[in-house]
């Protein structure tokens, strides 16, 4: 088990290089990261750690995952967020048709693949071609993205597919302006009657036969994503800590105090998040539920962002100036619990479960 008193970067392999850059960042200027970041983070392969061998991943295992992410979002929480997203597209390629794969993972760099379920989209075809119309919503890093993936109606069986779609096919809406996570643009975009081959439709139920798996893709998705989220928060955490500590140096009162109560509040919800990584990966379904791992996932999010809050009250005023990463991971955690998949519905549904009411997940 890790601790607060060190770090997980010697563990996630991170280039020196990409270290250095991660850890530059101060307040962002644009909604982005900085393109020369981008571009090392598509030549490290980072965001193709959880795939198969055969398609450039390194096949991290879930526990390995959750750890990576921890390190990167201790540098700065918007790069840790974008490095999860856009894993969690690559995770769709299996799914995909090989025409489509095979584009999205052709040439020296890797593709990054943004992707939401947010929104509505209709497929219909005129004279033979097949068109796409929609609107999307919550597209993390879709304005550095090659590739994107939607969901659609498909006006012909009226099934919900998926479409992947060439980012610059994309009209994007710079709808991102947001207390945290700002550097992630997660924008809102648009196509109007874009033509589209049918290999790039794929379903949302089922894998491709040619497809090469690793355990990540057969695992269930949200509860995956829900590990994945509470990683982010934890790293975002565990670096706001560190700055307090920092800026409290050399202080004997009540603030180490306090520091250290925090400190064992964000290591006990590291553990519990190690050893649910650990429990899913490892153990059968059955030994876990996907409500009890979610619901663990939101209260890991949860305590993340108090310890962030309790740190940043610790550090006085001096944590209300931007030029101090301390404001900045604050929001960044603030945002990141908030969303939906670490929402007050995984509580519910472990609830639920609880009282008999629920389902076997």
């Amino acid at each position: 088990m890790s601790t607060t008193t060190r770090n997980d970067l010697e563990f996630a392999g991170l280039p020196p290089s990409l270290r250095a850059e991660i850890g530059a960042l101060g307040e962002y200027d644009d909604d982005r990261l900085p393109a020369p970041l981008v571009a090392e983070l598509r030549r490290s392969g980072l965001t193709r750690r959880v795939l198969s061998e055969a398609y450039g991943g390194s096949e991290e295992s879930l526990p390995e995952f959750t750890r990576t992410l921890r390190a990167v979002a201790e540098l700065d929480g918007s790069t840790a967020w974008l490095v999860m997203v856009w894993s969690q597209g690559s995770l769709i390629l299996p799914r995909l048709t090989p025409w489509a794969r095979a584009r999205i993972l052709d040439g020296p760099d890797v593709s990054l693949v943004s992707a939401s379920s947010a929104g509505s989209g209709s497929v219909r075809e005129d004279a033979g071609v097949l068109r796409v119309s929609g609107r999307w919503d919550y597209l993390s890093g879709v304005g550095h993205a090659q590739w994107v993936l939607v969901h659609c109606t498909d006006d012909r069986t009226r099934e919900v597919v998926g479409v992947v779609l060439p980012a610059d096919d994309l009209k994007i809406d710079r709808t991102w302006q947001v207390m945290g996570l700002s550097a992630t643009g997660s924008h809102s975009a648009s196509v109007d009657d874009v033509p589209v081959r049918p290999e790039q439709l794929y379903p949302l139920d089922r894998f491709d036969d040619s497809a090469v798996l690793t355990r990540h893709e057969l695992l269930p998705h949200r509860m995956t994503f829900a590990l994945h989220m509470a990683a982010v928060c934890v790293g975002v955490a565990r670096g706001a800590l560190r700055e307090v500590g920092r800026l409290v140096r050399g202080a004997r009162d009540h603030r180490t105090v306090e520091l250290g109560e925090q400190a064992c509040r964000l290591v006990m919800a590291e553990a519990a998040l190690e050893r649910a990584s650990a429990q899913v990966w490892d153990e059968p379904a059955g030994s876990w539920t996907e409500a009890e791992i979610s619901g663990l996932a939101r209260a890991v999010c949860g305590t993340a962002a108090s310890v962030a809050q309790a740190v940043f009250v610790l550090a006085g005023s001096r944590a209300n100036f931007t030029a101090l990463p301390v404001q900045r991971r604050l929001r960044d955690v603030l945002a990141a619990s908030s969303h939906a998949n670490v929402g007050f519905q995984r509580s519910s549904a472990l609830g639920e479960l609880l009282t008999g009411q629920g389902g076997p997940s």
